[in-house]
């Protein structure tokens, strides 16, 4: 089956198609220059991966599109970054940056709650309708610094529970198990009926 990833990051293309399996082709927009940035002006996780899903959607009609916003919430900041995840160290900043902005943000707690989750909404489109909203998410806490090399984003940051070890530090596969969208996956895999 053939699915539109409504995304430009590779990284994401990756996992996405390492945790849906063979019985699925996944692409991405990375080579569609065609398509103008989607602004992500939703104030929750399913607003925005619909914003996402619906206008590539409304481009490539007879595709299946999925979009999905995910991010990182921490009990001590208030949620935060929350759907702010991939902008909260400013509208350039790498994946470096929000997760030193993260920790410069704990620091200046005393004794904060490390508590925190990780939540992905993902959302299927055809032809500019919703087919399906689909959500996952996976508890642990804030590492006291970040750790490991693999995976993006905030991955060297969080913990799962149940473990000692980072998302960067575990193997893919681990990861790929447990993770948020690994999970809200398993779900969209149900109603695909892979």
């Amino acid at each position: 089956m053939k699915i539109l990833l409504a995304t430009r990051n590779r990284h994401k293309t990756r996992e996405f198609a390492d945790l849906l399996g063979p019985q699925f082709q996944v692409t991405d927009l990375s080579n569609e220059h065609d398509l103008p940035e989607i602004a992500e002006t939703g104030s929750t996780f399913e607003e925005n991966a619909a914003i996402k899903a619906l206008a590539v959607s409304r481009v490539r009609p007879k595709e299946l599109v999925i979009a999905d916003d995910s991010g990182l919430e921490v009990d001590a900041l208030g949620g935060a970054p929350g759907i702010c995840s991939a902008r909260f160290a400013g509208d350039r900043a790498t994946d470096r940056d929000n997760v030193e902005k993260l920790f410069r943000e704990l620091e200046k707690l005393h004794r904060p709650r490390r508590s925190a989750r990780f939540r992905c909404v993902i959302v299927i489109a055809h032809n500019g309708k919703i087919l399906k909203a689909v959500s996952g998410e996976s508890r642990g806490l804030i590492a006291d610094s970040p750790r490991g090399e693999n995976g993006f984003g905030y991955d060297p940051a969080f913990v799962a529970a149940g473990f000692t070890e980072t998302f960067a530090e575990l193997p893919a596969e681990v990861k790929n198990r447990i993770s948020h969208r690994a999970r809200a996956l398993e779900k969209l895999r149900e109603f695909l009926g892979g």
